[in-house]
């Protein structure tokens, strides 16, 4: 019987494998598996717990947390008990903490920790939250309370009510709003996007569909980015109707452990975390012997050969298949056991444009990377390459039951039943986004390839005009050159500007292994960013990347950054996009300084210029 809303999904799954894994954990020496029987009656129990503090059907509840296997329970149970998930960053600044809290209405709220609860107990009188739950800890105040002591409560409420989540669960309707995901945006405050029961079902189910070839119930998913982003909750949503387990990261810096410990066989991730392996994979090679470097070298060259002709569905001939067996085996293979594991089938990338030659590089080592496409405000995916139909440079064609096609002025405009019912309490700035025919409106630039694979190249709100009436994506500048091991972030400056510019953020580890390699000495990162052998290895790395950009779109200056681009600082959102107004107003005499007449600064020099 065909599911009507998510918690229907969910039960069809618990009753297909219900010793099946749902999820793992890390205790720090081992991963605790949960089954998804575990997993059903923990959620019931919160969500009695939930509808005991009073929650009711429609009504708003927040969660504010890191991505761990409560966050996953609490969202079922929110579910089950017919209300809304409002899912918040960690990382959000507290005005936007508060204005998603008061918009929303939440009274409710799951908070990972003691440091979380503060910023609630900070703007309370703001908002209308009545009750906090921790995940962790026990609470000090009124309205305070630990994860665990509401499970005991919905313990009790379930055997003196049995009848309860059967009631709520009749009142769920495809219609009903499942969650409102609060984009942050790269400008202003942000939206409330309204996601529906049906929206999650399309998608999961949509989702099966394109998994089908290569992943099964009992494969592992390693999650690690934050479920308040839609990309890693659309493969939770996925994962009901596949039946793979996921196992949650405890944090970005312990990825490379838990990688080896937990051997998944997919991982979803921003391109930022490819680059961060790619940049350490070829760190650690350039450590080894000439003999090794020159291997490894080979080696890659020659899986770049396989990897174009797979990519163009061309027979590979025998000689170079097995030649880069021999070099796979002697000089790839140890170092990707080492670093990613055995079982690894592929990366899922999504969240911003990823490099090709980053993407040829792990298909050179046997791992593809499937970039997918899409946004918040249509369930996170709407394209995805596929395991035996990918094109690198593209994000796929559409996934089933999707139609897109392209506006006048090259838009990308998506329709189909993972597409937001609107923004919450903001019906102008839904109906810009959703037209009368149901297309949604993306604000990205793209064109369609052969047999339907779209290749997405820049944002229209993002585009520069120079002076010289010259526009640019800049997307497609910076993703080139963060292909640079030693480039972090860039962000591209130039509207209405005579030429382009970029404000270069360090990666400070490349940095400082390359000042080791140089024998510069330094006592704080600082000093890096200003040392003149730095600046010019950075030119280098420009210059090399300008040839392969037309004229126009060649950076002709730069600047290194004092320190780099954050979260914390609110230069970048969640999803590791740069806040362009946000730089440039912090940057601006930096970035003025790079069209003065005189420049006396060499990393202020024309690229080119001797």
């Amino acid at each position: 019987m065909a599911a009507k809303t998510f918690v229907d999904l969910f039960a069809q799954r618990v009753r297909q494998t219900p010793v099946g894994v749902a999820m793992m954990r890390s205790d720090g020496s081992d991963w605790q598996p949960s089954s998804w029987a575990d997993l059903d009656e923990q959620s019931d129990q919160l969500a009695h717990g939930l509808i005991s503090l009073g929650v009711a059907q429609d009504e708003r509840v927040g969660i504010l947390s890191r991505s761990r296997p409560k966050w996953w329970v609490a969202d079922l149970a929110i579910q089950k008990a017919a209300a809304c998930t409002v899912p918040i960053h960690v990382d959000a600044v507290i005005d936007h903490v508060q204005h998603i809290l008061k918009e929303s209405g939440t009274r409710v709220i799951l908070v990972q920790d003691e440091q979380q609860l503060a910023k609630i107990r900070r703007i309370g009188d703001q908002t209308g939250i009545t009750h906090a739950v921790l995940m962790e800890g026990e609470g000090q105040a009124t309205g305070e309370e630990s994860f665990e002591k509401l499970l005991a409560a919905g313990r009790a409420h379930k055997a003196e009510f049995p009848g309860t989540l059967a009631d709520r669960k009749a009142q769920i309707q495809a219609t009903s709003l499942a969650s409102i995901v609060y984009t942050a945006g790269t400008t202003g405050l942000p939206k409330g996007v309204m996601l529906t029961h049906d929206n999650f079902v399309f998608e999961a189910e949509a989702l099966a569909l394109v998994m089908a070839e290569i992943i099964n119930e009992g494969d592992i998913h390693l999650l690690c980015l934050p479920l308040s982003h839609i990309l890693s909750r659309v493969m939770l949503l996925a994962s009901v109707t596949v039946g793979y387990a996921n196992a949650f990261s405890s944090s970005l810096d312990a990825l490379k452990d838990e990688l080896a410990s937990v051997q998944p066989s997919f991982v979803t991730v921003v391109p930022g975390i490819l680059e961060r392996i790619h940049a350490s994979l070829q760190g650690q090679v350039e450590k080894k012997s000439w003999w090794a470097r020159r291997a490894f070298k080979m080696a890659v060259a020659v899986g770049e050969q396989v990897a174009r002709a797979h990519e163009q569905e061309l027979p590979v001939p025998v000689g170079l298949s097995m030649r880069h067996g021999l070099l796979r085996k002697a000089a790839l293979a140890p170092a990707i056991r080492a670093r990613l594991g055995d079982r690894l089938k592929f990366f899922v990338s999504g969240g911003a444009p990823l490099s090709p030659d980053i993407a040829e590089f792990f298909h050179s080592l046997g791992l593809l990377v499937l970039e997918g496409y899409g946004m918040t405000e249509n369930v996170g995916a709407a394209n995805v390459n596929r395991y035996s139909r990918y094109r690198f440079g593209t994000v796929g064609p559409p996934i089933p039951g999707v139609e897109e096609r392209l506006a006048d002025d090259g838009e990308i405009l998506i329709r189909g039943r993972n597409v937001m019912a609107g923004y919450y309490l903001q019906p102008e700035a839904s109906k810009k986004a959703l037209d009368a025919d149901g297309w949604l409106h993306t604000g990205d630039i793209g064109r369609f390839e052969g047999d339907g694979f779209l290749r997405v190249t820049g944002r229209k709100k993002d585009l520069i005009v120079t002076s010289g009436a010259k526009n640019v994506s800049p997307q497609n500048i910076e993703k080139l050159m963060r292909s640079s091991p030693y480039i972090d972030k860039l962000m591209v400056c130039g509207d209405g500007r005579k030429y382009l510019t970029a404000l270069v953020s360090l990666d400070m580890q490349q940095i400082q292994d390359f000042a080791k390699d140089q024998g510069i000495i330094f006592d704080d990162t600082a000093e890096l960013a200003v040392h003149p052998r730095v600046r010019r290895l950075i030119e280098a790395e420009i210059e090399e990347r300008n040839r392969q950009l037309a004229g126009y779109e060649t950076l002709r200056r730069f600047a290194i950054l004092p320190e780099p681009l954050s979260r914390a600082a609110g230069e970048i959102t969640p999803t590791m996009k740069i806040r362009r107004r946000e730089v440039e107003e912090r940057y601006l005499d930096l970035i003025d300084a790079m069209y003065a007449e005189s420049a006396e600064r060499a990393d202020e020099m024309f690229l080119g210029e001797k």
